[in-house]
C-alpha cells in the first residue's frame, strides 16, 4: 500500500496539476461531453494488435498483451470482439492510449472488456521490428509473434477513454500517465443517468468520483480517482507484462510458451 500511495503527496499533486494543464492546453479545446473533441488533430480510429514482450531473457515464455491506441469510434467494439475471437479465450491485458471519442462506443467497448474479465492499463507500446501500421512486414518472422515490443507507463487517457479504463478488472494508471477530462455529466439528464449506471456496472463509486468538483470541466484528482476505484493501482504497467509474472504457478493467461513447433 505504501508503494501505491507515495505518489499522492500534496507537492506531487501540484506538479501533476501543472503538467495536466500544459498537456490539456496542447491536446484539448472546450467541447460538450457527448460530442467528438474539437481543436485537436484527428486521431486515427483505435486499432487492437496482440504484442509479445521483447524483454531480454524471457523466452521461451514471454508475456503478451493487447495494444489499443487511437480514437474510440462506432466500429471499435466490433474490432475488439474480432481480436478476442482470434485469441480463442486467452485473457490478455489491454494496454491503452486514447484521446477519447464516441461515448456510446466507449461504454460498449467497456462492457466487452468487463464481460471477458480483462485488465486495463494506461501505457504506450513501443514496437520492435514490425510497426503497428506497417503492412507486409517480415521483420519478426520466426520470433513467435507478428508484433514484438515493450509496454511503458506513459501516455494519456482522455474523455471517453476513462470509461474504457473503468471497465478493467484491474485499472492501472502509473507514474507517467495522465487520466483527464473524466466524463462526469452528460449533455442532458438522460446522458448523465447513463453515465451513472455505467460507472455502477463497472464498480466505480460515482458519488466519490464526482464529489467536490469545482464546476464544469473540472477533473477528479488522482487520489480521488483511486478512492472511487476508477484507478485501482498507480504502479507501473510492468505488473501485467513483466516476465517475472510468468514464474508463478499457475502462470497468468498472458504468458505464452513459444517453441519450434509454432514454426511448423
Amino acid at each position: 500500500m505504501k508503494a501505491e500511495l507515495k505518489a499522492w503527496t500534496p507537492f506531487g499533486d501540484r506538479i501533476r496539476r501543472g503538467v495536466r494543464g500544459a498537456l490539456l492546453t496542447i491536446c484539448l479545446a472546450a467541447c460538450s461531453l457527448f460530442s467528438p473533441p474539437t481543436g485537436m488533430a484527428a486521431e486515427p480510429e483505435m486499432r487492437f494488435v496482440v504484442v509479445r514482450s521483447n524483454q531480454a531473457g524471457c523466452e521461451p515464455t514471454c508475456t503478451e498483451w493487447i495494444s489499443a491506441r487511437g480514437a474510440i469510434g462506432p466500429q471499435t467494439p466490433a474490432l475488439l470482439k474480432a481480436t478476442l475471437k482470434a485469441l480463442a479465450g486467452r485473457k490478455l491485458p489491454v494496454v491503452l492510449v486514447s484521446s477519447g471519442g464516441d461515448m456510446a462506443a466507449a461504454m460498449a467497448l467497456g462492457r466487452i472488456i468487463r464481460k471477458n474479465k480483462l485488465n486495463v492499463a494506461i501505457g504506450t507500446t513501443v514496437f520492435v521490428g514490425c510497426q503497428r501500421d506497417e503492412e507486409n512486414c517480415t521483420a519478426n518472422d520466426n520470433r513467435g509473434a507478428h508484433f514484438i515490443g515493450e509496454a511503458a507507463s506513459r501516455g494519456i487517457c482522455l474523455r471517453a477513454c476513462a470509461l474504457v479504463l473503468a471497465s478493467g478488472i484491474r485499472r492501472i494508471a502509473g507514474e507517467g500517465t495522465l487520466v483527464d477530462s473524466v466524463p462526469m455529466v452528460g449533455a442532458n439528464a438522460a446522458d448523465t443517468r447513463r453515465l451513472v449506471v455505467y460507472y455502477g456496472e463497472m464498480g466505480v463509486r460515482y458519488q466519490l468520483l464526482a464529489a467536490d468538483l469545482k464546476g464544469e470541466g473540472s477533473n477528479p484528482g488522482r487520489w480521488q480517482m483511486f478512492k472511487a476505484l476508477l484507478v485501482t493501482s498507480t504502479l507501473a504497467v510492468d505488473q501485467l507484462v513483466d516476465a517475472q509474472i510468468c514464474r508463478g504457478t499457475p502462470a497468468p493467461d498472458n504468458c505464452r510458451v513459444f517453441t519450434t513447433m509454432d514454426l511448423e
